[in-house]
């Protein structure tokens, strides 16, 4: 037996379900609406952004071929790191900034540019290079402990090869000779990227020789 014996009944029925939940309905069609099209603008804002920085980033480079006295590149780093300062390439600026510096002799200008890289970069691989660069800029101040301690935080195991080259590096300057071997080895059988594998192998072949004429001494 149907539910409502009549075409009335089935109307009225329909009229009174409409009357407790129309509101809610169309509150909720709404919202739905509002949903979609406000995704949809966020999206095209976020690549409205993103086009933005990316401009700004090509500028950025382009100022850079410039045979001037830098303050226009450095000058536009600045904006684009105002403007866009999560952005991936904001922090691809500020590695190429600390090139600049590093050109000019001007190492506390590289680290500072290092440094905003790793603190207000968005992306771990990105942090992960300007942590190298930052570790190799403050050993080239003899901030050794200073260079090991950030290398410690690099956290992609894919630079783990150059890591522990940059580390034996550091060993080296500091004149411990034997951790730098340690160090050396380490990145030569991590079988990941280095920075040369020709250069390492000559970093390890000037320091295990002295080690290797010792153990013929002591044989002797």
């Amino acid at each position: 037996m149907a539910d409502y014996e009549t075409e009335e009944q089935q109307v009225e029925a329909l009229k009174k379900w409409w009357a407790d939940n129309g509101r809610a309905v169309l509150l909720g069609i709404g919202l739905g609406l509002a949903l979609i099209f406000g995704w949809r603008a966020w999206q095209g804002h976020q690549l409205s952004v993103a086009q933005e920085a990316s401009g700004a980033y090509t500028e950025v480079m382009a100022s850079l071929e410039k045979n001037d006295d830098g303050k226009d590149f450095l000058s536009k780093i600045d904006a684009l790191k105002s403007d866009h300062g999560g952005s991936s390439y904001a922090a691809m600026a500020s590695l190429a900034e600390a090139r600049y510096h590093v050109e000019q002799n001007n190492l506390e200008g590289a680290e500072a540019a290092l440094r905003w890289a790793v603190d207000q970069g968005a992306f771990s691989e990105l942090k992960s290079i300007a942590r190298m660069r930052l570790a190799r800029v403050l050993n080239a101040q003899d901030k050794h402990d200073d260079a090991l301690d950030v290398l410690e935080k690099v956290s992609s195991q894919a630079y783990a090869g150059q890591v522990d080259e940059i580390r034996g590096d550091i060993f080296l300057d500091k004149g411990d000779a034997a951790q730098a071997l340690t160090a050396y080895r380490r990145a030569q059988d991590s079988g990941g990227r280095t920075i040369s594998a020709q250069t390492l192998q000559m970093k390890l072949d000037d320091l295990a020789e002295p080690e290797s004429k010792i153990g013929s001494d002591d044989k002797s």
